[in-house]
């Protein structure tokens, strides 16, 4: 678009291209809600005020129209639908715009992974912007699929316009501890006038302020209020999260006040599709936070402008001269019951429904993309015989992603240690998928499971195969099964498969439609109750091999003590 085309239609003197008429705007500059007509031109809006020509008209008959919503971090791998097949329910949700980390993919198959991700997302009618990977791997206590140096990164960067920022900073260690690779990275982003984000859960105090002097300025692992006030206070953009796994808005929103909201922001990280159809997006966040006593002007903040003016996106967040005509219409504001969606002026959601075609400008994928090679183990294999010690044993928890460590007596028979429904402690084994020569075995809480055994090739960060189970053969069994998928969720017991999902891209995300991913999902849930399972329990163990999360987690290399970054034995 030219500025001297769109100036004429902002004067009155030409016709919009869409004239949308009798619109409540809600204005996130003032905080007020305009009654008034809308003037657009191709993907901008041209004007807002006393218009009534337009080669189309759309009458609100006094209906809201807020800016497109922002995702200000998410993973689109932990969807487990490829990239346009996510489009279509993020759109559905009335999220317009995402900033996505594709670390997931990078650790897999480094960066041919990432230029997947941005060939996929090209020409697509949501706006992805990309944050370069800061972690591949993510440290060296696990087996990756790849590496990501500096020197990978600056012709990538400069070959790509649409990488705002450097991905989440996990390594918060390295940071303190001034790894010269992870500083390398850094400068040179900050030197790119790129933003650096943050992953520093529970870090606070001197730690924090050092962290923050390396230019990081963003944080989504916040999990308690007092965390996420003190990380405002030193110039932080908190993102506040609300994924599948990971669930803090009712504990972070009452962070929020009239001060100190706009260095607030919404996001997801990782959220499968079901809870994207049955819940919501973005939108359920501002639902959430408006129930949570936010008002509505300030949640669409936290959904819209406040992530578009941390991330530098200058024509986002936003209904005004100029802007991209990304918006949504809404019944009222406290419901925030989605009516249609605009996409560069262009309906893209009706009622409910998507009605165009979510297409981009390279082919899809075909066939499987990464590898799949883990060792065929044995029972024998993975047998633990006792001690007479105690073990540690990881406790994991619905709605978080921190852990526990459990030291406790084992459960014993014949000499070896068993899992113990009874206790919920359930063996768990984690095996290199690349390689097909490490495996750990160890013991994990709290997913509920009672008999039978669930696997899947999501493993954040390296993404190795993570297998939990009753028993022996149908773990062995469960490890079968994903070999032969190339990855994915598989759900076993009695030496029966219940149900499986194939994840053919990369063991993270299928090439299938979002119809087909949603119905397997539905039958995973439902087998996984067979095994006296209650909730999902996928995506808690999804986190189970992350190794810079606290406390204690298990990669395929060993049990990880993750404040001490170091191995410990299973045995006290």
């Amino acid at each position: 678009m030219n500025i001297k085309d769109i100036i004429p239609v902002a004067l009155g003197e030409e016709p919009a291209d869409v004239l949308i008429k009798n619109a409540r705007i809600v204005n996130v500059f003032s905080g007020t809600i305009e009654k008034n007509n809308i003037a657009l031109f191709k993907k901008r809006i041209a004007s807002i005020g006393d218009y009534n020509r337009g080669k189309k008209v759309i009458d609100l008959k006094g209906m809201y129209i807020v800016p497109g919503l922002i995702d200000a971090h998410i993973h689109i791998e932990s969807s487990m639908l490829s990239p346009r097949e996510f489009a279509k329910v993020a759109l559905l949700r009335g999220t317009t715009t995402v900033i996505a980390d594709p670390h997931e993919i990078a650790n897999v198959i480094g960066l041919e992974g990432v230029e997947y991700m941005i060939h996929a997302t090209e020409g697509i009618p949501l706006n992805v912007y990309v944050t370069l990977p800061s972690a591949v791997p993510s440290t060296n206590l696990e087996t990756s699929g790849a590496r990501l140096g500096v020197e990978d990164m600056i012709g990538f960067l400069e070959k790509h316009p649409r990488i705002l920022a450097l991905g989440e900073v996990m390594n918060y260690p390295g940071v303190l501890k001034r790894d010269n690779e992870l500083i390398a990275k850094i400068e040179l982003l900050r030197h790119r006038y790129k933003k650096i984000d943050g992953h520093a859960p529970s870090l606070t105090g001197k730690k924090l302020n050092a962290y923050i002097t390396a230019f990081i300025r963003s944080d989504h692992e916040c999990t308690e209020k007092d965390e996420a006030i003190e990380k405002v206070k030193r110039g932080m953009q908190v993102f506040i999260r609300e994924g599948s796994a990971a669930k803090n808005l009712n504990t972070l929103i009452d962070a929020v006040d009239s001060r100190n909201f706009p260095y607030f922001s919404f996001c997801t990280d990782d959220r499968n599709p079901v809870d994207i159809m049955n819940e919501g997006h973005i939108d359920f966040m501002v639902r959430s936070a408006i129930k949570k006593g936010v008002t509505p002007v300030n949640a669409i903040r936290m959904a819209t402008i406040n992530t578009a003016r941390y991330f530098n996106l200058r024509s986002m967040g936003a209904i005004a001269p100029g802007y991209k005509a990304d918006m949504l219409v809404v019944n009222d504001l406290k419901d925030f019951h989605i009516h249609s969606v605009i996409k560069d002026s262009i309906t893209v959601v009706e009622e409910g429904e998507l009605i165009v075609n979510v297409e981009g400008i390279f082919p899809e994928v075909k066939g499987r993309l990464g590898p799949m090679n883990p060792k065929r183990i044995k029972e024998k294999d993975i047998i633990i015989k006792d001690t007479g010690k105690k073990i540690r044993v990881i406790e994991v928890f619905y709605d978080t992603v921190l852990t526990k460590e459990l030291i406790t007596e084992p459960t014993v028979e014949g000499g070896l240690v068993v899992a113990d429904p009874y206790r919920d402690i359930m063996k768990l084994v984690v095996i290199d998928r690349y390689r097909g020569e490490n495996f750990t075995v160890g013991f994990i809480k709290g997913l509920g499971i009672k008999r039978g055994a669930i696997g899947t090739s999501v493993g954040h960060d390296s993404h190795n195969i993570a297998i939990v189970g009753e028993n022996d053969s149908d773990i062995v069994l469960a490890l079968q099964e994903l070999r032969k998928m190339g990855g994915g969720l598989v759900v076993v017991n009695n030496g029966e498969v219940l149900s499986k999902l194939p994840l053919h891209i990369a063991g993270l995300m299928s090439d299938k439609p979002l119809e087909e991913v949603v119905k397997a999902i539905n039958k995973i849930d439902k087998s996984s109750k067979l095994l006296g399972i209650e909730r999902d329990p996928f995506m808690t163990l999804s986190f189970v091999q992350l190794p810079v999360i606290p406390a204690i987690r298990m990669t395929d290399r060993g049990i990880v003590d993750v404040n001490k970054q170091s191995f410990v034995s299973l045995y006290i």
